[in-house]
């Protein structure tokens, strides 16, 4: 926008009070003198319509390896650090009371190696109003962040492989079981099935937005949404990330990752790319969050013990 203001000699006489809502806070423009004002261009940059096409990674920190078997990692925005769930010993369905959860710095550095213990194999994760919440087998648990303590473990009758949590606009939160291609809902602080249906092979990641549920299929690599609404299933692409994993977004389109040690970018007609791979490193790429205010993504290496951090840079 172009605003012109005709030079001149222009006498200013401005006496206005800015009276807040509540009366209490009063803030008073002062008179100001004759002055000559020039012509002035103020220039707001009009945001790019070229669509992202793809991304580029650049690695920028790592953690160290004390991670262990490290599965998931979400931003706390408030408080500005990491929590990471780490599975322990594996297999990853074992209840073993070996899992913990960790916290950890912007820079990847260790803040607490063990803050909440005793869980068995943690996985996905959501955040709300101070709680943490976490899918852990076949519980359902809630930890309050003040105390660093489970305050209650919902079990989950015929789950056996919680995996991926997600927060909805709305505050309900949805949580994956990937052996049972299952979802649920939690909502007054009830467990109720939302979905089962052998179609969603293997459903892990789940993105939740006001209308539709987004799935990455770990056994089948498929891409799945659901209506929030009617429920009904739509297969967006064919095995399009293999072993998916975790989901976020980024500009219009998402970032997938293939548990094996893989990321792709989805477009907005779901259109997969493969972006990275450490599959030589043996490094996984478990269920990854993206820090939209650093623009980083964070990816969970599993049996690497890790979390490791990109720059993202979209490609139009």
């Amino acid at each position: 926008m172009n605003i012109y203001i005709k030079s001149g000699l222009l006498t200013l006489t401005l006496g206005i009070t800015l009276i807040a809502c509540n009366n209490e806070n009063k803030v008073v423009i002062p008179k100001v003198a004759s002055e000559e004002v020039v012509k002035t261009e103020v220039i707001t940059p009009a945001p790019s319509q070229e669509p992202v096409t793809g991304i580029k990674l650049t690695k920028v920190w790592q953690s160290d390896s004390t991670l262990i078997t490290s599965e998931s990692v979400l931003f706390d925005e408030k408080q500005g650090l990491y929590y990471v769930s780490c599975i322990g010993n594996v297999p990853p369905n074992k209840e073993d009371g070996d899992g913990y959860i960790a916290t950890m710095d912007q820079r990847g550095n260790i803040l607490n190696a063990a803050w909440v213990k005793g869980l068995d194999a943690p996985k996905g994760m959501a955040l709300k109003n101070g709680k943490l919440y976490v899918a852990d087998i076949n519980d359902f648990v809630v930890i309050d962040q003040a105390s660093a303590s489970v305050e209650k473990r919902i079990n989950v009758p015929g789950s056996t492989f919680l995996n991926d949590v997600a927060l909805a606009p709305d505050g309900k939160i949805y949580f994956t079981d990937s052996d049972k291609n299952t979802i649920y809902v939690y909502s007054d602080e009830k467990v109720k099935l939302f979905k089962r249906d052998a179609g969603l092979g293997g459903t892990n990641g789940i993105l939740v937005d006001q209308e539709t549920i987004y799935l990455a299929g770990f056994g089948n690599g498929d891409i799945n949404t659901i209506d929030l609404e009617s429920k009904e299933i739509t297969n967006r692409a064919k095995a399009a990330v293999p072993g998916g994993d975790g989901i976020a977004t980024w500009e219009g389109g998402y970032v997938y990752s293939n548990w094996n040690g893989e990321v792709y970018y989805v477009t907005p007609d779901w259109k997969a790319k493969k972006v990275l791979d450490t599959k030589a490193e043996k490094a996984n790429a478990a269920d990854i969050t993206i820090n939209q205010k650093t623009g980083e993504l964070l990816v969970p290496t599993f049996f690497d013990n890790r979390v490791v951090a990109y720059k993202i840079e979209s490609i139009r």
